[in-house]
């Protein structure tokens, strides 16, 4: 399963960088988010690690996760797994911004990476991929109300 898009918005790529990076503004665009907490000694640099405590339905679950690429404000790429991931089954989130003029562009792909899906996890798969382009318009919109809300507002 892979989902790819290309966004613009209305700010500089740092302040997007911002909200991508920085475990208290992730809270405010990804909902269910309600803990980003890192596992290993900061600063954030390529090897982190770190815990997602995500409400999915009415439970809490647990992600670990590992941070494989990081160039601020220009890049971010996330390995996780746990959770409700299929056993062995791990998700590649990358992020990539670039300045477009007055407008900041994200690049984001994400992809669950498994050596091996039963039948089961296969056919589910294809709901996975719709309701995760449903939840990524959802966050993309609210991300988008946050970086493009006036500084200060």
């Amino acid at each position: 399963m892979r989902i790819e898009t290309t966004v613009q918005f209305a700010c500089s790529v740092e302040r997007l960088w911002s909200y991508i990076a920085e475990p208290e503004k992730q809270k405010t665009w990804m909902k269910g988010l309600l803990a980003n907490e890192p596992t290993s000694p900061e600063p954030t640099r390529v090897g982190s690690t770190f815990r997602l405590k995500i409400k999915e339905g009415r439970k809490v679950t647990d992600y670990d996760g590992e941070v494989t690429a990081f160039d601020p404000p220009h890049r971010l790429e996330i390995l996780m797994w746990g959770g409700n991931f299929p056993a062995g089954a791990k998700m590649r989130v990358d992020y990539r911004l670039s300045q477009a003029g007055d407008r900041a562009q994200l690049a984001y792909a994400c992809a669950l990476e498994a050596e091996k899906l039963g039948l089961f996890w296969r056919l589910l798969m294809v709901l996975a991929r719709i309701f995760g382009r449903l939840q990524l318009r959802s966050f993309l919109r609210a991300l988008r109300r946050q970086v493009e809300a006036p500084v200060g507002g």
